[in-house]
């Protein structure tokens, strides 16, 4: 009270001003206690706020150890970086689920994979177009066969002229020995000409016969060309 009353009161003091100093002089510390600890509470009530809001805002991560045993945690080990994990919500709903990292030579085999994928889209879009002008040039079964016909007699023909000559190299083989052999019952020496000429009439049946067994296997490759091909015009049309 003698505080109070001892300080000058200035032209604006009022009595309200004055109840109130003499109020808190006369409580002494208690106010001010009272008023410190309030302090406190606010801030205490502001910092748990927060952090809650913090904690809630975070993502959780999930991960599995090399024993198989499931960790969350809100931050990623540095070391488990490239391990595959899951990053989850507050929610627990699934964010994002990232892979292990591969090693190189999986990366390798990946774009192994991927090349082959590659090849394997190129040769069925080749494939596609080959199709299509198969169908444009043999529109009908009819045309496949006429096609194959045709090369087929080329073939024949061919035939038919290697056949030809194959008799008459025969036919002038087996006239050289028999000139030799009449030679021989005479008594006379064979010359050595008809020797040669007898060497090369048999290489030339050998030759003409082996040029026969390809012509008839370029037959049978015909044949079955015309098998495949109508396969192929009833696999394309739906007709087969």
């Amino acid at each position: 009270m003698a505080r109070i009353r001892g300080r000058k009161q200035g032209p604006n003091r009022c009595l309200i001003c004055l109840s109130i100093e003499r109020d808190t002089v006369r409580e002494g510390g208690s106010l001010h206690e009272e008023s410190c600890a309030m302090k406190n509470l606010v801030l205490t009530i502001l910092l748990m706020a927060s952090l809650s809001t913090w904690a809630v805002a975070q993502d959780v991560y999930k991960w599995v150890d090399e024993n198989g045993e499931v960790h969350y945690s809100q931050t990623l080990p540095p070391e488990r970086a490239s391990d595959a994990h899951d990053r989850l919500t507050r929610d627990g709903l699934l964010a994002e689920r990232v892979d292990r990292v591969k090693t190189a030579d999986e990366l390798a085999e990946l774009e192994s994979q991927r090349e082959e994928q590659r090849e394997q889209a190129e040769q069925e879009r080749i494939q596609a177009q080959q199709d299509r002008l198969f169908l444009a040039a043999y529109p009908t079964e009819e045309d496949v066969r006429r096609t194959i016909a045709t090369r087929r007699e080329t073939v024949m023909s061919e035939r038919s002229s290697v056949e030809s000559l194959i008799d008459q190299s025969r036919s002038r083989f087996v006239a050289t020995v028999r000139q030799a052999a009449e030679l021989e019952r005479s008594g006379e020496p064979v010359p050595e000409y008809l020797v040669e000429r007898i060497d090369e009439a048999r290489a030339g049946i050998r030759e003409l016969n082996r040029r026969l067994d390809e012509i008839d296997q370029r037959l049978e490759s015909l044949d079955q060309e015309l098998a495949s091909e109508l396969a192929r015009h009833r696999r394309l049309t739906d007709s087969g």
